[in-house]
């Protein structure tokens, strides 16, 4: 059997699947408003000013970068996963919620999945795009193993879509607590 040319699909698969979603995410990125510039500046002389303002772009640059960092990474690992066959499944045998193996495997991938799509906030990708983003890569990743777990694939998503519910969550507590209360 040629192997190459499954690769080769699930490769050009991932690498779509990567670019759709890295130009999702540029796009919902590029359209808020940066941090600086709802400050308002109340008693700043014109070098305060200019220090901030080039403090603030620097910044500003920083925060495009490393969202792109994190798709880059997910889309790479999908496609050296799929190029180098790193953990070829052959399949076989009974998958399921609980399949028989050494470890869980089910909650390791969602855990898994939990962790990779907080790297992706803290780096700066707002958590529903973050948690597509590991969906994506996720199911990249089992169509480069060779056989295709559903459930695997659904605990990498309830993974990610719990790690968003949750920062999504803890973002808006912490706006709430910076808000001062008025009495």
């Amino acid at each position: 059997m040629n192997r190459s040319r499954p690769s080769l699909r699930c490769g050009t698969l991932a690498l779509l699947v990567s670019a759709l979603v890295f130009a999702s995410g540029l796009h919902a990125q590029t359209n808020l408003a940066p941090v600086d510039s709802l400050r308002p500046l109340t008693h700043a002389g014109p070098v305060a000013v200019a220090t901030r303002a080039g403090s603030g772009a620097t910044h500003a640059r920083k925060r495009d970068v490393l969202p792109m960092v994190f798709y880059g990474a997910l889309g790479g690992a999908a496609v050296a996963t799929a190029v180098f066959h790193v953990d070829p499944d052959t399949g076989g045998y009974h998958d399921g919620w609980t399949t028989a193996t050494d470890f869980p495997d089910k909650a390791v991938h969602g855990l898994a999945a939990w962790a990779i799509t907080s790297v992706g906030v803290d780096l700066g990708v707002r958590p529903r795009y973050s948690a597509a983003a590991v969906c994506a890569a996720g199911t990249a990743f089992e169509f480069a193993q060779g056989y295709v777990s559903v459930y695997d694939i659904a605990a990498d998503c309830v993974g990610a879509v719990g790690a968003a519910a949750w920062q999504a969550w803890r973002a808006r507590r912490r706006v709430r607590a910076s808000v001062p209360t008025t009495r």
